[in-house]
């Protein structure tokens, strides 16, 4: 997912040459939002290593076109729609498009399953890397994008994004949020094995309605204080940094006992 989103930053500087002066502050909902360009562009221009049919899918669900993904879906081969119906639904999820995200679910997709993207064209893929080179936005380091691709940090393989859960509350999605809530959604879901769950993400962005509605649907602070790191750091205190009011910090409060059972 890193990879994906490393490539996905590169590609700004192939799709979008004219970036504003004076970015916007730099918050995973601005992050969000200021991508969604790009995402439906690269779908819009086949850049992807997908079938034509498929890109139109993709850039309908970005659009929150309904009707039309579910037609285009239809007429895919038939044991093709559930993949791609599992990509345009998590497309829609980061596209802030709940009406999409609800209908594609009533449809069959499944809430808590990522999904693997396709990869970009080859030749896209290095003229990406090929901008990176010289582009003073990234510094103008040579060999740049060979660096990053030898790390392992920037690729082009198939990876896995979702479940959708993670990407509404990142980008601030409340109501793609309402909507995988009420498919049943697992409220303490990752985007990835080592990454923060929804709930610390929220809390870190001190997004107060989306940390009540993770709360109100059973997330667990205490399960994530127990992986907090550092100490004296707590999911609460998180909170209080983020200025989360005071009355939802104490929701954040884990009150169950840490004291060892002496045997």
């Amino acid at each position: 997912m890193l990879a994906r989103l490393a490539l996905i930053a590169c590609a700004l500087c192939v799709l979008q040459p004219a970036i504003a002066a004076e970015p916007a502050p730099a918050s995973s909902v601005n992050i969000c939002r200021q991508a969604l360009p790009t995402i439906r562009g690269l779908w819009q221009h086949d850049l992807y290593d997908a079938p034509p049919t498929v890109a139109a899918v993709m850039v309908d669900a970005i659009d929150g076109k309904l009707p039309q993904v579910r037609q285009s879906l239809a007429a895919l081969p038939a044991a093709e729609q559930a993949h791609w119906r599992q990509v345009a639904m998590l497309t829609a999820a980061n596209a802030y498009q709940p009406t999409v995200v609800d209908g594609l679910l009533d449809d069959g997709a499944a809430v808590n399953e990522p999904v693997r993207l396709p990869p970009f064209k080859p030749a896209f893929y290095r003229q990406t890397l090929d901008a990176m080179e010289s582009d003073p936005r990234l510094g103008g380091v040579p060999a740049t994008g060979k660096a990053l691709e030898s790390s392992g940090l920037v690729d082009n393989r198939s990876n896995l994004v979702g479940p959708a859960l993670p990407l509404a509350v990142v980008c601030g999605d409340t109501a793609t949020l309402g909507v995988l809530l009420h498919h049943h959604a697992n409220v303490m879901a990752r985007a990835a094995p080592n990454v923060a769950d929804a709930l610390t993400a929220a809390v870190v962005n001190g997004d107060t309605p989306i940390v009540s509605r993770l709360l109100d649907h059973g997330a667990d602070a205490c399960a994530d204080d127990r992986r907090i790191r550092k100490p004296g750091t707590t999911l609460a205190s998180i909170g209080q940094h983020s200025h989360l009011p005071d009355a939802l910090v104490q929701r954040l409060t884990c009150h169950a006992s840490t004291t060892a059972t002496v045997h």
